[in-house]
């Protein structure tokens, strides 16, 4: 499954996801030895393939590393559709990058992420082929050290509105391990769906996924590879 249709998300061949319905956002949730941060990283990143505009939060890498991976992922990354907004608060040169990246000083300002996220969605938006944008934030475990929930829900409930408004995808990230299961399934509410992720049984996989709540998708694990 690779490219895109006007309606939907597609997503690459190792992946065994089937097209999601624009407007959706979707939690990916797994643990950190699972490549679930990964396969966000790459269902975003391959926007690339199909002149979507790639939109990512990044709590945990910093831009430099985030650019690194998608090329890693995605060696055809386009930097020219993509934008990032590091809440790593480490310092950096926003012009040394030939792409659109915002810098937040701590994640625990929701504010300040919220409204650079709305100026970087409204120009992908305009350059993006049909206004297709995708977006992956992770994660979410990362911004729970930093705020309360009820705030976090609030964000992700404002993020996933804008998508939603925009016909474009949201690929929210968190490791259920360091959650409750409260916690969890309260975040889940926001989310139309969600992508449940493992490690594999086979050395042969990268990952298993599993997909909850979303038409049309494969029953139970599937295994996935990345490039």
């Amino acid at each position: 499954m690779s490219g895109g249709t006007d309606g939907v998300y597609e997503f690459g061949d190792g992946v065994p996801i089937e097209p999601i319905e624009a407007g959706s956002t979707v939690l990916v949730a797994g643990p950190a030895l699972s490549r679930a941060e990964d396969l966000v990283r790459s269902m975003v990143a391959n926007g690339t393939e199909t002149g979507d505009g790639m939109l990512f939060v990044s709590t945990n890498q910093s831009c430099e590393k985030l650019l690194d991976s998608c090329r890693r992922l995605h060696p055809s990354f386009d930097t020219d559709r993509a934008g990032v907004i590091d809440c790593t608060g480490q310092d950096l040169a926003e012009s040394q990058f030939d792409l659109r990246v915002r810098s937040i000083s701590t994640q625990s300002d929701l504010t300040g992420i919220g409204m650079r996220f709305s100026a970087l969605y409204e120009s992908l938006y305009a350059d993006a082929v049909d206004g297709r944008v995708r977006t992956g934030l992770v994660s979410l475990s990362s911004l729970s050290m930093y705020v309360d929930m009820r705030a976090l829900f609030r964000f992700v409930q404002t993020l996933s509105g804008r998508i939603d408004s925009a016909d474009g995808l949201g690929l929210f990230s968190i490791d259920p391990t360091t959650h409750d299961t409260k916690t969890v399934n309260t975040i889940s509410q926001v989310a139309d769906g969600r992508i449940e992720v493992r490690e594999p049984e086979s050395s042969d996989a990268d990952g298993e996924v599993r997909v909850r709540g979303l038409r049309d998708q494969p029953d139970g694990w599937q295994p996935f590879t990345l490039p």
